[in-house]
């Protein structure tokens, strides 16, 4: 049955629950590389492995209204806790529901600033949700 969802190309990636950071320099704005140990969420707890980056793609908990990320680097663990609106749709008997996430918004954090630039997570990466400045 699973399978016959995916054949199905309106049923493929229905969920958008996918927020693009990029990471800026708090002085001028301008693109910044940050090197993490891990990311990680806390409830459930899943990692993504270290990297130097300066845009990142996450996946949100879209059976919760919050996702907190816990970004560990060399000296520091910095806390980002977003909340949304999560609302199921049932799509077709085959297909089952999918989750409509909209209304993104920072509940807490402990980085230098965060902006907000898109309310709405999106299906795959590509689109900048947030920014973070260090």
């Amino acid at each position: 049955m699973a399978a016959a969802c995916l054949d199905e190309p309106d049923c493929f990636s229905l969920n958008n629950y996918i927020i693009g950071i990029s990471f800026r320099k708090l002085a001028d704005s301008k693109a910044d590389t940050v090197a993490f140990m891990s990311i990680r969420t806390e409830v459930p707890e899943v990692i993504f492995a270290g990297d130097t980056v300066s845009k990142i793609f996450l996946p949100l908990n879209y059976f919760e209204n919050e996702t907190s990320f816990l970004f560990q680097s060399a000296d520091t663990t910095r806390l980002l806790r977003l909340g949304y609106s999560s609302k199921a749709q049932f799509v077709s008997e085959n297909c089952g529901e999918r989750f409509v996430l909209s209304d993104l918004k920072v509940l807490e954090h402990s980085f230098d600033s965060v902006r907000v630039l898109s309310t709405n997570p999106a299906k795959d990466a590509g689109t900048t949700h947030l920014e973070i400045f260090q």
